[in-house]
């Protein structure tokens, strides 16, 4: 068994018929090839003296001789390959090609990690290739396919190509090297991305197809190319194969985020993951099990489409704030709310550090039944901005090897269809963006960049206003959209100086009458830096988001853009601590004059959900097959507007409360979570394991006074690849 690794070697395994015995470590590296290759897909030769890997970060394949373990030949393809197959005849070898063709001179291009991609104006790729290589004489064809190219089965002098983000299979005549037909996978009436096709197994004349975003092993009649019915697998097949006659579907995130339920616990976290193999029956009644999986999915669901009886999806909105912040559970924040269901045991926040928020809550809606789609930051901004996380996104989770894409910077975590803000101006309405998906690794600063915060803290609160943050990015049309003045990350910039800058505009949309219809706002500072003392301390930080979100409520309740207006707030993720529910569950929050007052809603929501509420509100998407089967919230709203404005709360606590060790020495028990803090890897989003940051957070937030409400079988480092 040879195993491809996030750090770039291959680990060999030998088994014993009952065990598995650690093997080999297999170096990729040769001559001027060096650092992290990247390994994915594998294929043997038929002797077992041959192993053929596909590098994404090498650009090709590298040929290992298993006898030594050692590299002896290098075969190269296009853009960040993604597997390999050989041959019957082992002549040939396949290489399909995650990136496609290499860009050209004049052509958009945007970084997918130590690589340059083609994209469209959109920023996702524009091409997909399998290479042909002659494996003697390294003669080699590449052939245009469907977006994201995975998998490649053969058949004879055929060879079908899995291109997940084209939901389609690719049929390559490998005689003449072209591509004859193109098979595409629909379900229930939707032609929208989202059954992410990324494996294939061929058995006698029915190609079984691994639909990551369905949940299902797909079922296509080769002699016809007609998909023939869904069979369920779980949570995001990855690989399917046939044995002794059943097959066997490996699903990454399996069962879902109820690892720690399993073990008795009510606090759950959103990495709970539990990867599983489905065993599937191939004779069992195929239309049944469509009919199951449509059903799971809601393909058919009449109640998606149709606009609900409400004033706000009749013409009553015309202007949306989306807002996404970061990483809390619905019980950090409100779980001491006896209003709602809540675990006050979890709730490290509450009344002191998010006074707003809670208001908010009491005053209009308090939505306890709200969860995010997404894990962390990478695949969490994914779902808020395009209502989806592909199946690049899905292959590297946890491990991450290439990039961190929450900032919407690799080419290859973008899908093939719209991100919300491009939709939106398709039905020719009027967009702002504030921060979200600005470049968190090439920010500007003038005149230079704050030496901490709280240098940038000062210079705002005396008035000097002396340091400008100019967002960037290498999306064509989002760059026009950026505000500047508003930076994503990192967080030298306060989410009151944020609040500043989109204030400032807001009250010149006022006096020009020209108000955005949608503007898409991120306000991340609730992440917050643990007990670094270059930043306040974490319940600062919250603070000082908790009021910017106050500030913006009251703005707008307080204009006469209140009677039209609606504002969604939702996390990206909510990887920050536990939930007696679901380690999903989030504080979403829907506010306008049409949501209810004093009230409280179970209806089940997902940041889907909140897709196809801002939709219908203002006529555009959807986006993803994901956002089309949504419902909108419904029960938060009624008919009757109630235009009193919200009035914000003042902070309780100083948003420029120091951690220890910057205006007074630490205790021993402080010092000890500062070491922790620094000894963290802070060189991108969400590098600090959450494992330690989460309980650094609780410790500075609670003073120590209550201890972390840890749970079974947590230990550092756990949300990471483990090699071991």
């Amino acid at each position: 068994l040879f195993v491809s690794t996030e750090t770039g070697h291959i680990q060999e395994f030998t088994f014993d018929g009952t065990k598995l015995a650690l093997g080999a470590k297999i170096s990729l590296a040769g001559g001027t090839q060096k650092g992290n290759p990247v390994p994915g897909g594998m294929c043997l030769n038929r002797a077992g003296t041959k192993l053929f890997v596909a590098c994404a970060d090498f650009g090709g394949v590298v040929e290992v001789d298993l006898a030594t373990n050692q590299r002896t030949k290098f075969h190269a393809a296009q853009m960040v390959p993604f597997g390999c197959k050989l041959s019957r005849d082992e002549k040939t070898l396949l290489v399909s090609n995650w990136g496609g063709e290499p860009p050209k001179e004049g052509d958009d291009t945007m970084a997918s990690g130590t690589k340059r991609l083609k994209i469209t104006k959109q920023g996702s790729t524009a091409t997909g290739t399998v290479s042909i290589i002659d494996i003697a004489s390294g003669a080699t064809t590449h052939v245009q396919t469907g977006f994201h190219p995975t998998e490649i089965e053969l058949d004879g002098q055929r060879a079908y190509v899995a291109c997940a983000m084209s939901d389609s299979i690719d049929v390559l005549d490998l005689s003449t090297k072209t591509k004859v037909a193109s098979w595409r996978i629909q379900t229930g009436n939707y032609k929208l991305i989202g059954s992410m096709p990324n494996a294939l197994h061929l058995e006698g004349r029915t190609l079984y197809v691994a639909d990551g975003g369905d949940n299902a092993i797909c079922q296509i009649d080769v002699a016809t190319g007609k998909v023939q019915g869904f069979r369920p697998a779980g949570f995001y097949p990855t690989s399917v194969r046939m044995h002794r006659g059943k097959l066997f579907a490996l699903n990454t995130k399996g069962n879902g985020s109820v690892r720690n339920a399993e073990k008795g616990s009510n606090r759950r976290n959103t990495h709970d993951f539990q990867g599983t193999v489905s065993v599937i029956d191939p004779g069992s009644n195929l239309k049944d099990e469509t009919t199951r999986v449509a059903s799971l999915n809601s393909w058919n669901d009449p109640l998606s489409n149709k606009k609900p009886n409400l004033k706000v999806y009749q013409g009553a909105i015309k202007h949306v704030i989306y807002v996404i912040k970061e990483n809390q559970t619905y019980d950090m924040l409100f779980g001491d709310m006896k209003e709602g269901n809540g675990d006050p045991s979890l709730c490290v926040l509450g009344e002191k550090v998010v006074p707003n928020q809670r208001k908010l809550s009491r005053d209009f809606t308090l939505l306890d039944n709200s969860y995010t789609s997404g894990t962390n930051s990478a695949d969490g901004h994914q779902w808020c901005d395009q209502a989806m996380a592909n199946e690049y996104l899905e292959h590297f989770y946890v491990g991450y090897s290439r990039t961190y894409p929450d900032d919407g910077t690799d080419a290859l975590a973008l899908n093939s269809g719209d991100r919300i803000w491009d939709a939106a101006l398709k039905k020719g309405l009027k967009v702002r963006v504030y921060g979200e998906w600005a470049d968190d690794e090439n920010p500007i600063y003038k005149p230079r960049k704050p030496k901490d915060w709280f240098e940038a803290w000062e210079d705002r609160q005396s008035g000097k206003n002396m340091f400008q943050f100019i967002p960037t990015t290498e999306i064509p049309s989002l760059k026009p959209l950026l505000a500047p003045g508003y930076h994503y990350w990192p967080l030298e910039q306060s989410d009151q100086s944020r609040m500043d800058t989109f204030e400032k505009e807001f009250r010149k949309f006022e006096q020009g009458d020209n108000l955005p219809n949608l503007m898409v706002m991120s306000l991340p500072c609730d992440h917050g830096e643990g007990t670094n003392p270059a930043y306040p301390t974490p319940r600062a930080m919250q603070a000082d988001n908790d009021l910017a979100l106050g500030r913006l409520v009251e703005m707008v309740s307080k204009s006469k853009y209140w009677k039209d207006t609606a504002i969604i707030v939702t996390e990206d993720d909510s990887q920050a601590g536990p939930d007696h529910v679901d380690g999903h569950r989030v504080p979403t929050q829907i506010i306008s004059a049409y949501t209810k007052r004093g009230y409280v809603s179970s209806e089940f929501l997902t940041q889907v959900s909140l897709h196809k509420t801002m939709q219908m509100m203002l006529g555009f998407g959807p986006l993803s097959k994901f956002d089309a089967i949504a419902r909108p919230a419904t029960d938060c709203f009624t008919n009757t507007p109630n235009f009193a404005p919200f009035t914000k709360v003042a902070n309780n606590v100083p948003l420029d409360e120091a951690n220890p060790g910057r205006k007074r020495p630490m205790t021993s028990a402080e010092r000890y979570w500062y070491e922790k803090t620094m000894s963290l890897d802070w060189s991108s989003m969400d590098k600090a394991d959450p494992y330690w940051l989460n309980r650094i957070n609780w410790f500075s937030t609670t003073g120590g006074t209550r201890p972390y409400p840890g749970r079974p079988g947590e230990r550092p480092g756990m949300y990471a690849e483990d090699e071991d």
